[in-house]
């Protein structure tokens, strides 16, 4: 069965755009796709961010691509068998020896609700092309409901799930934050 989610952004507190989060868990692994769509301030255009993921969550194959003035597609995929991650933009392909499994940004968001961290444990997990920490911060209660929270860095962003969803994520963008903000749910 597939969820749905629809996510309101925000940029320095004024609406910039909707996103739409689908997830289809499989018996190897979860396909999703997130495509957002921005408005001015921000520059206007459409994101798409698609991952599929293998039994553990971590990432296979990621790809993000932006239009706007231009398109530009970037592509992530592990190739086991030949032992090396392939990653791909434009016309450009570099691979780099396959090391142990990682998270693209969609997979990491996905795995947010699993993690068993108690508040101040951090873990870190490998990204191409680096790393990134997720901190267990302390819970907040908003509207009767309690949510988990947690900083990633590099980037600062923080992260809100209540009920194994994400409700939140915010993150200093310039001299602003942007915001999304879950605005309805569809599915288990």
């Amino acid at each position: 069965m597939k969820e749905v989610y629809r996510y309101a952004y925000h940029y320095a507190g004024r609406p910039v755009g909707e996103g739409r989060l689908e997830v289809e868990r499989r018996k190897r692994g979860v396909r999703a796709s997130l495509q957002a769509e921005f408005l001015p301030p921000l520059p206007p255009g459409r994101q798409r961010w698609q991952t599929e993921l293998d039994a553990e969550g971590f990432s296979l194959r990621f790809q993000e691509r932006v239009e706007g003035k231009e398109v530009r597609v970037f592509t992530v995929e592990r190739l086991e068998e030949e032992g090396v991650v392939l990653v791909s933009q434009g016309k450009e392909s570099l691979a780099y020896p396959y090391l142990a499994p990682y998270h693209d940004p969609l997979s990491l968001f996905l795995a947010l609700p699993g993690l068993a961290l108690e508040p101040g444990e951090v873990v870190r997990f490998p990204m191409p092309g680096g790393r990134v920490y997720v901190e267990r911060l302390p819970d907040v209660e908003v509207e009767g409901k309690a949510r988990r929270q947690y900083r990633l860095r590099p980037g600062l962003s923080l992260v809100q799930v209540e009920e194994g969803r994400l409700v939140r994520v915010a993150q200093q963008v310039g001299r602003h934050v942007f915001e999304a903000v879950l605005l309805e749910a569809e599915g288990p």
